[in-house]
């Protein structure tokens, strides 16, 4: 069964980030994006940014308690006559780790600067540049070296999938990206490569030949996997995987043959698990499907009558205390 109200308490209670922290996220990069522009040496180099990856597709998740979740922004910057590509990394690098604020809380990586906020979220800085032959690119710290992109594109082709999919696409990696952070079950899956695999499985024909083939989350999320398991059994040896941006780009480096033997052996049992719980007639026993796919946090929701009971005594509570502090 598809069980709405459950999945919509789930995803509410559990899986999504809360907006608080989400609102925390994005006063955290204003500010670290006004340390930036306020540098003397970079300030007059930056032309703007932009969220990348998973913050700009609405797909971050809740982390494990004590963990912290992931945001990353492009930081637009100008090109610069004689710089190398690590130097874009390194001088930002360098801006942070001049300030008493975040000295202890910066490292640099391959391909971003990271800022982390302890037991809360980590901010990584991805300097962008537009070269002088047109070509939009990162740089590779390690290689010294440029990597191709297209961020914009890259955002636009997911929210087109995910058009397609009523919205249930981001609803789905989600769902997917818990499975692979509170069940352990492919931790060496990349959110870019569940994006771009879970993605590429929406498909415009399957709505015109079904148009309810993405109607709500369970079915979508079902549809979607299933689409998945088949194209990934129809390739046992790692295969290639283009940017769908268009950009002159793959994430080839980004897996391997063992992560994605495990991914391809998961994926199999979640979308026949969830085949399962979906067609099961009997709630009951429809839920311990479902519960057998996300753990025992996927639940029956709290009735009407329970839930107004609730917010009545929360709101006393509230009312006592605020006569008590006043008085």
């Amino acid at each position: 069964m598809k069980l709405h109200t459950y999945f919509d308490k789930f995803m509410k209670d559990v899986v999504n980030l809360n907006d608080a922290r989400l609102r925390d996220l994005d006063s955290r990069v204003e500010t670290l994006y006004g340390v930036l522009t306020g540098d003397p040496e970079l300030g007059d180099k930056v032309l703007g940014k932009d969220p990348q990856g998973s913050w700009a597709h609405n797909t971050i998740i809740k982390p494990i308690e004590g963990n912290e979740f992931d945001a990353d922004f492009m930081l637009i910057l100008a090109e610069q006559d004689g710089w190398s590509p690590r130097q874009y990394i390194q001088v930002v690098y360098d801006v942070f780790k001049a300030t008493e604020t975040y000295r202890d809380k910066t490292t640099r990586k391959d391909r971003y600067v990271r800022i982390a906020y302890a037991n809360d979220c980590h901010i990584d800085i991805v300097p962008f540049v537009e070269l002088a032959d047109g070509r939009q690119v990162i740089a590779n710290y390690d290689t010294d070296d440029w990597e191709e992109t297209d961020p914009a594109e890259f955002t636009a082709w997911m929210k087109r999938q995910d058009d397609t999919a009523n919205g249930n696409l981001r609803r789905t990696i989600r769902l997917m990206k818990y499975l692979r952070d509170h069940h352990m079950q492919f931790k060496r899956s990349k959110s870019v490569i569940l994006t771009v695999l879970l993605g590429e499985r929406v498909s415009e024909i399957k709505k015109v030949v079904s148009p309810d083939y993405y109607g709500d989350l369970p079915t979508a999320f079902v549809h979607i996997l299933e689409d998945l398991n088949e194209w990934m059994q129809a390739r046992p040896t790692l295969p290639h995987l283009p940017d769908p941006s268009g950009a002159n780009n793959d994430f080839d480096h980004r897996w391997d043959q063992a992560s994605y033997d495990n991914l391809r052996a998961k994926v199999k049992t979640i979308a026949e698990d969830s085949r399962a719980a979906l067609d099961d007639t009997s709630v009951e026993n429809s839920l311990l499907l479902w519960q057998a796919v996300f753990g025992t946090d996927f639940k029956k929701p709290p009735s009407t009558s329970t839930a107004a009971a609730a917010a009545t005594t929360a709101a006393s509570a509230v009312r006592s205390v605020r006569s008590g502090r006043d008085g």
